[in-house]
């Protein structure tokens, strides 16, 4: 696998990837031969990752685009369709944003010198969470 991601000039970071999830793969089918291996176990394993192991959709659909590239570019096969695949549910973010008032309200109870430092890091955009 490894020499077809390369041959793709695919990054380092997306074959970690897709051996994470080919291993996870391998172990979920208990290791039987690439040759008796068919959609129905690839559906299993995605729906398996949605009902029992709560994966998030991005992680779902990372393990589906792992298992495609490595049917198709190392088996050399295509697995066909993978229909009825439980989905995992895509959660809407939806960002906590202080108005105005609310930020001068946090400010106001603020005594030197900490308020001009939250002043600062609030003014630069550094306050932010790492999720944003």
């Amino acid at each position: 696998m490894e020499s077809a991601v390369k041959l793709r000039n695919y990054s380092a970071r997306t074959l970690e990837a897709y051996r994470f999830w080919v291993g996870r793969f391998q172990a979920f089918v208990r290791s039987r031969p690439t040759a008796k291996l068919s959609n129905q176990e690839v559906r299993g394993f995605l729906s398996s990752l949605a009902v029992q192991h709560s994966a998030s959709a991005s992680s779902q659909n990372q393990a589906f685009n792992s298992l495609l590239f490595f049917f198709r570019h190392v088996l050399r096969r295509d697995f066909g369709e993978i229909d009825g695949v439980v989905r995992a549910k895509r959660h809407r973010y939806i960002p906590v944003v202080l108005s105005r008032r609310e930020v001068g309200a946090v400010l106001g109870q603020l005594p030197p010198p900490y308020h001009l430092v939250v002043s600062l890091l609030y003014g630069c955009g550094l306050g932010q969470s790492p999720d944003t």
